[in-house]
This record gives structure tokens, sequence and C-alpha cells, in this order.
């Protein structure tokens, strides 16, 4: 036992040290070569089109069933946590004179969460290899809403006086979302991927999350300023304060089991998601306020990590 908690605990550590390492490697690329932008741009563009619908692709295809009990409340739980961060947002920016491209940026910032990357490692410490398919069930939730009312928040701020129906085009054809509706096709018929095939496709996964760090680092390195981080905290407050605030108590009183409780209040504790900053980019929102802002939420985070055993039960 002593041995698998050392070994998940070095797992932990190497994971955040790979976290600001790339994001680190990014920045510094952006300063010290001066084509951050250029980089930037076709480093997104390579996710958005290829390896971010491979990712989507894959995990909506090889998903893992969990208690069939508990996903009604579960997943209520989860689409709630999503749903109540914009519109915090929402009232936090009423009436106050900000550009589409941020408020686009803030929006999507204070509704996904870093859903998989950071959770994985902490349940493995924290709960125990049981908690993994609730783990997965959140993240594939946040995904399918990544493409769906994320591509919708995107298209509504990335361009000016766009109609309801450049928006909604701009949505639907959005590569991660066309991966999704193929992915849920081949779910309904019952095709399944061939387990070399699934295997190759697993490789995407690491290389998207560690291109996706480089890309929110090189976004920092573009422009980063004290006034990006005073904007990048109204996502921070609401994400990381407000939402566990609000749902933990919630939470508590459901009658899920203790593991899927357990998810859910870290989940609730969890940053932006890195994937912000591939959509602002995808969707020509703020990159330099969503880049800042997962930077600033995940640097907010590790403190926490030490008394997670207490916050958890």
């Amino acid at each position: 036992m002593l041995v698998v908690i050392i070994q998940t605990i070095d797992f932990l550590i190497t994971q955040i040290v790979l976290f600001y390492g790339f994001i680190v490697a990014g920045y510094l690329i952006a300063r010290l070569s001066g084509m951050g932008k250029r980089a930037n741009k076709h480093l997104n563009s390579v996710l958005i089109n290829i390896l971010v619908p491979i990712l989507i692709f894959h995990s909506l295809l090889t998903s893992t069933p969990t208690s069939l009990l508990e996903i009604p409340i579960f997943l209520t739980i989860t689409l709630l946590i999503h749903v109540l961060g914009p519109l915090l947002m929402y009232l936090r920016l009423r009436g106050r004179e900000i550009n589409d491209q941020t408020k686009g940026s803030l929006f999507i910032g204070s509704t996904f969460t870093n859903a998989l990357f950071i959770p994985l490692p902490l349940v493995m410490i924290f709960i125990g290899q049981t908690a993994v398919p609730f783990v997965i069930m959140f993240a594939l939730t946040q995904m399918l809403l990544f493409v769906t009312l994320g591509s919708v928040m995107g298209a509504t701020f990335g361009g000016k006086d766009a109609g309801w129906q450049k928006i909604t085009r701009d949505a639907v054809i959005f590569p991660p979302f066309l991966a999704a509706i193929l992915s849920l096709l081949l779910l309904i018929f019952n095709v399944e991927l061939p387990s070399d095939l699934a295997t190759l496709l697993s490789l995407n996964s690491p290389l998207t999350t560690y291109l996706a760090l480089v890309s929110v680092g090189l976004g920092v390195g573009v422009r980063f300023s004290l006034a990006d981080v005073r904007t990048a905290l109204n996502v921070v407050a609401i994400r990381q304060l407000a939402i566990p605030m609000i749902f933990i108590p919630i939470i508590l009183m459901t009658t899920l089991s203790q593991i899927s409780t357990q998810v859910l209040i870290l989940e609730s504790l969890m940053p932006p998601a890195i994937l912000t900053v591939v959509y602002a980019a995808g969707f020509d929102l703020d990159v330099e306020i969503a880049s800042t802002t997962v930077t600033v939420g995940t640097l907010l985070l590790l403190p926490l990590i030490p008394i997670l055993t207490f916050i958890l039960g």
C-alpha cells in the first residue's frame, strides 16, 4: 500500500512539473524568439483542426460505464456546476464596458474546469482507483458541453455584429463539434474502435495536453500584464471560490456514494481548463486573458493540494 501511495505521489509531482514546464517553455519561446503570435496561431490551428477532434473522438468511443443508479444525480450536479459559472459571470459583468472578445474568454473560463489532467492523479492519491470512472464521466460530460455550449459562446463573442445564422454556422462547423457528432453517431450504431486504432489514438491525449500547455505559455508570453491578472481573477473568484462554496453543501446533502461525492467536490475546486485557451484562439477571443486565467487559477490551486484529505473528508 505504501509503495502505491509513493508511486502515485511521484506521478502527481511529475504531472505538476510537466504542467508548468510546458507552460514555461511556451512562455520562453514567445519572449525569446519574438515569434510568439505566429507560433501560437499555427499551434492552435493544429489543436483545433486535428488533435482536439481526435481527442473527443477517442474519449467518447472508449468511455467506461460507471454505476447506473448514480448517473442521473451525478450528471445533474455536473451540469449545474458548469452552468452556474457563466450565470455568475453574467451578473458580474452586467453593466461593465468590456469588449466581446474578453467577455467570451471570461465566460468560457468560468464554465469549464480542468476536469481530467489534474483531477485524475489527485483521485489516485486521495480516493483510489474506484473513483476513476466518475472522473471520466465528469470529463466526458464537460467535453460534450465544450463542443455545444462552448462553441455557441465562442461564436457569439468571437465576431463583431454576427447574427444568429453566423453564430449557428460557426458553432456547427467547429471541428471539435463535428468530431463529437461523428462519435455519437458511431455509438448509436454500436460501432467500436479496433483495439489497434484505439491504442494509436490514445497517444494523442498526452500530445494534445502538452501542446495545449505550450499554447498557454505562448499566449501569456505574447502579452502578460497586471491588467490581465486582475481581469482573470474574475474567473478564478467564481470558478474556484463561489462554485465550491455553493455546491459542496449541496453535494454533501445528496444520496450519492462517498466516492462520487468526493469526485464532485474535487472537480468543483478545479481551475479553468487548458482547452479554454485553444477555444479562445479558435474563435478569435482574447487568448491572453484565457492563458492568464488558466495559469493564475492553477497556481492558486496548488496550496490546496496538501489539505485535500481534510476537504474531501
